[in-house]
Parts: structure tokens; C-alpha cells; sequence
């Protein structure tokens, strides 16, 4: 893992799953030494209004979407709601109704888009939304006819897409739940991808709607205006200032912008704030070794090798990528090691035997699939596993 390479949120899909992610330069556990730089309150004040990168023009935030207007709805969003709910009686209803609305051709037609940050009236006239901007136009919906939804923060199980630039992406996911007694349910764009024993949480609008800039830092991170980018990640955090992420995403923009000083500040916050938040060690070592505390830097870096070599996750993940190079047996190694790392997840036994299969091992495979299929959790996945591995199976020879 290129631990050069700062930490980052932005929007991204898998197989249609809509996540947040994060670009971690390197992860670990742990602490890697003692050269922590105390921050003083004028040290928080000048990180929180830019460093001296931002004027005072460039600093307001008066030309920015303010948080109030992300979920704000107009007669149009009003009157689709009504309709959309008008034959649904009771709340478990309406929200079936309004779900199936959003998505039918009949009805908005939405489609998924990686790149979309948008606001609830935004998503509604472009027909094209991200996890978090379904989320708010979902939730300014839903409370338009009544429905008590609020934004779900979950903690799928790390995915890391590996990028040619030599960025790793982790990623994160929202989705929507609703809170009325009689109806407790979880409305999410990739239901296939969401299991209920997932670590989640109800957050705030506030936490929410800073998500959107924090998010949106990273696209214009990514189109090349760090300063603008630095003005939503200020806004951000200005909303919601316990976040370590937000801390290490402010970290990693700084350390692009060639502000070591504060990107160490930063990083040092995330972690006060989270002495076990992966990313920030990562984070930290592009920091040290920018400073020239080398010996540090090596620490960080040294820990978050371990991290790699002991997560399943990353293995499944460089699996994915040798696949997609052609390259079934290195697939099948990593693939492997996360199966043993955690012989429990169905999709690393899933991989296992479609990789057995082309490595012209059949009983194998068909053995490594049935233990993911009795694994899996819902029979919608079992299904599919199976589906998929037929599709690949030559006919059994008759006995």
C-alpha cells in the first residue's frame, strides 16, 4: 500500500452498492510513537480558517449550499410525494409506495450516479443520485407525507478498491430508516448488499448533511481545486466536529496543499478524537515522512503492513483486482488467505470456488460454493451463488 497517498472521501459504487469511501494511504492499529504536536486554541483557529490558503472572500461560506437547503423540497417534490402515497394508507405503505415511486420508470426513474453529490431538489430534477444523495431526497420525501425516516450511518464490511494511482479505497455506506413504530424499516438502493447484524447507527441531519461536504471536497479534490476543495471540508467540519474522518480527510487535503504543519494538527486530532482510526495512521505517515521524521513515518507504515497482511478484507480486494488482470492464480492465493483469515464470510468462499473452477478443479470449487451457500444469510444470495456458479460449471458427465 502507497502510504504517499493522503486519505480522502468521496462517492463510489460496487456492483451497485452505494458507499461512501475513503482513499487510505495506509492502514494500521495502534500508536506509533509519541510525536504528537500539542494544538493550541489559536493552532485550531487557524486550521479551521484555512491555514492561511483561504482569504477572507474565499473563506465565506455564504455562496455554498447551506445544510438547511440540502433537504429542502419545492411544489413539484411536494406534489409527487402526495401522489405517490395517495392510495397508501399508514406509514409501512406510504414508504412502499414512495420506495417503488423513486424507481419505476412510471414514476422518477432514478438512476444510480457515483459522481452525484447533490441536494434532495438537485436529485429529484437530475434523476440521478448517490447513497447519500437518495438518502435526502428519500428523507425530504418521506417527512413531506408523514413518515418519520432518518439518515442510517452502516459499517459494512471494509471493501478496498485498488486504484492505478495507487490510491486504496475504503468504502462506507448510508441508507435510510424509518422510525414509526408500526413500520421499522430500512430503505436502501442496494438491499442485497445490507444485512441487519451490520454495525449501523441513526445520525443526525447535521452529521448528514456533513458528509455532503465532506464529499464534496473530494470530487473537487479530485478535479484538481484544492482551495475550494478545503473551503466544503472546513464546512464540514463545522458541522460536525467529532467525526476522525472528517479530521483525516482535512488532514490529507492540507498535506496535498503543501501544508504539512496543519495536516499533522489535523491527523493528530482524528486521532484524539479515534485512537483506533485506521486511516489517520496512514495518513500520519505521508505526514512524517513529508517533514522528514522518517523513523515515524517507517512506524506508521511498518504498522499498517500488519494491518494489511492480518485484514481478509484487503486480501479479498487484491483477489478482485488479479482477477480483473487476468492473473486466477495470484486471485485464488488472496482469495484464499481471507477465506482462512475468516473462513465465515460466504463471498471470500464464493470467490474460492469460482477460482478452484478455473483452475480446472472442480470438485474443489463445487465444495468451496456450497459451504459459502450454507453460509450466506438470505435465500435472495443463496440463489444467486448458485445461479452464478452454474453459469460457469461445465454439465456434470451422467453416472
Amino acid at each position: 500500500m502507497a502510504d504517499s497517498h493522503p486519505s480522502a472521501a468521496c462517492i463510489r459504487s460496487r456492483k451497485g452498492l452505494l458507499a461512501t469511501w475513503l482513499a487510505v494511504a495506509a492502514l494500521s492499529t495502534g500508536c506509533a510513537g509519541s510525536h504528537r504536536v500539542p494544538m493550541s486554541e489559536l493552532d485550531r483557529s487557524r486550521l479551521l480558517q484555512g491555514a492561511g490558503l483561504l482569504s477572507d472572500d474565499t473563506r465565506a461560506s455564504q455562496d455554498l449550499p447551506t445544510p438547511e437547503s440540502l433537504l429542502a423540497l419545492d411544489d413539484d417534490m411536494r406534489r409527487f410525494a402526495r401522489e405517490a402515497t395517495r392510495d397508501a394508507h399508514g406509514p409501512r405503505a406510504k414508504i412502499l409506495a414512495l420506495t417503488a415511486a423513486l424507481g419505476s420508470q412510471d414514476g422518477l426513474a432514478l438512476r444510480y450516479d457515483a459522481e452525484a453529490t447533490l441536494s434532495a431538489v438537485e436529485v429529484f430534477r437530475q434523476h440521478r443520485a448517490n447513497c447519500l444523495s437518495y438518502a435526502m431526497l428519500y428523507i425530504a420525501l418521506a417527512r413531506e407525507v408523514g413518515v418519520d425516516a432518518r439518515f442510517n450511518d452502516v459499517d459494512i464490511p471494509p471493501l478496498w478498491d485498488l486504484r492505478g494511482d495507487g490510491n486504496f479505497l475504503i468504502y462506507r455506506h448510508i441508507n435510510v430508516r424509518t422510525e414509526d413504530p408500526t413500520a421499522k424499516l430500512v430503505v436502501d438502493l442496494a438491499i442485497e448488499e445490507y444485512e441487519q447484524h451490520y454495525p449501523q447507527r441513526v445520525i443526525s441531519d447535521r452529521q448528514a448533511q456533513a458528509q455532503y461536504y465532506n464529499n464534496r471536497a473530494i470530487e473537487l479534490r479530485l478535479e484538481g481545486a484544492g482551495t475550494e476543495a478545503l473551503r466544503y471540508q472546513l464546512r464540514a467540519l463545522e458541522l460536525d466536529a467529532r467525526q476522525a474522518y472528517l479530521w483525516n480527510n482535512l488532514a490529507s487535503l492540507y498535506l496535498l496543499l503543501d501544508q504539512p504543519r496543519a495536516a499533522l494538527l489535523a491527523v493528530d486530532t482524528a486521532l484524539d478524537l479515534d485512537p483506533g482510526y485506521p486511516a489517520a495512521y496512514g495518513t500520519a505517515a505521508g505526514i512524517h515522512r513529508q517533514l522528514g521524521n522518517l523513523g515515524v513515518a517507517a512506524r506508521y507504515h511498518q504498522r499498517a503492513e500488519n494491518f494489511q497482511a492480518r485484514n481478509p478484507y484487503y486480501h479479498y480486494q487484491l483477489a478482485l483486482q488479479a482477477l480483473q488482470q487476468h492473473d486466477d492464480r495470484k486471485a485464488y492465493e488472496q482469495a484464499r488467505r481471507a477465506a482462512v483469515l475468516n473462513p465465515q464470510e460466504p463471498r471470500f468462499l464464493f470467490l474460492v470456488g469460482v477460482l478452484l473452477q478455473s483452475l480446472e478443479e472442480p470438485e474443489l470449487a463445487r465444495r468451496s460454493v456450497e459451504m459459502a451457500i450454507q453460509m450466506s444469510s438470505s435465500e435472495q444470495q443463496k440463489a444467486r451463488y448458485r445461479s452464478k456458479f452454474e453459469q460457469l460449471s461445465p454439465p456434470r458427465k451422467p453416472t
